[in-house]
C-alpha cells in the first residue's frame, strides 16, 4: 500500500479533535488534505440555495398590487400594533412626545380599532401642545366607536380641551 511506503517528514502539530488523527506533513498528505478541503468547500457552495429573484409582471400597474398587499399587511398585524404601542409608551414616559405620536400612529395603521392607541395618541398630542390635533383624535374615535366603554372619558377630554381653547 502507498501509506506503508511513505515516511512522515515531521509532525506539524495539528490534531483533528473528533477522531484523534494527526496530520503529517508530506507531499502526498498535503495534496490529500487539499483535495478533501476543496471537495468539502465545493459541496458546501453547491448545496446552498440560491437567492430568490424578484420577477415583476409588466402587465400590472406599477407596483399597485404590491402597495395594496403592504397596506393589508399593516392593517392585519396586531402584534406589530402592540409593539408600536409599547415603544410609544416608552417615548411618552421619556417625554419625547413627537416620537410617541409617530409610534401611536403606526399602531393605528396596523390595528385601526385599538382604543388604547387613540387614547395615548390624544394624550401625547395634548402634552406636545397640539390641542387641536388631540381634539380631532378624540372626535374621530367617538365617530367610529360611539358605544365604546371609553366614550365617556373621550367626551370629558373633549370638553376639557374646548374649555382650555375657548
Amino acid at each position: 500500500m502507498i501509506f506503508q511506503q511513505l515516511t512522515p517528514m515531521r509532525d506539524c502539530g495539528l490534531r483533528i479533535a473528533d477522531c484523534g488523527l494527526r496530520i503529517w506533513k508530506s507531499e502526498i498528505g498535503t495534496c490529500a488534505l487539499m483535495v478533501i478541503l476543496v471537495t468539502a468547500v465545493g459541496g458546501y457552495t453547491q448545496s446552498r440555495p440560491s437567492k430568490p429573484t424578484l420577477i415583476r409582471d409588466t402587465a400590472t400597474a406599477e407596483g399597485k398590487e404590491e402597495a395594496d398587499a403592504k397596506e393589508k399587511e399593516k392593517v392585519l398585524s396586531p402584534l406589530e400594533a402592540e409593539k408600536n404601542l409599547k415603544v410609544g409608551d416608552f417615548y411618552f414616559k421619556k417625554k419625547n412626545y413627537s416620537a410617541a405620536i409617530q409610534r401611536y400612529l403606526q399602531a393605528l395603521q396596523h390595528q385601526p380599532n385599538l382604543i388604547r392607541a387613540y387614547e395615548s395618541l390624544g394624550k401625547a398630542y395634548e402634552k406636545n401642545g397640539e390641542h387641536s390635533k388631540a381634539l380631532n383624535v378624540y372626535k374621530d374615535f367617538l365617530q367610529k366607536y360611539p358605544d365604546s366603554p371609553k366614550a365617556p372619558d373621550f367626551r370629558s377630554r373633549i370638553s376639557d380641551l374646548e374649555k382650555k381653547s375657548g
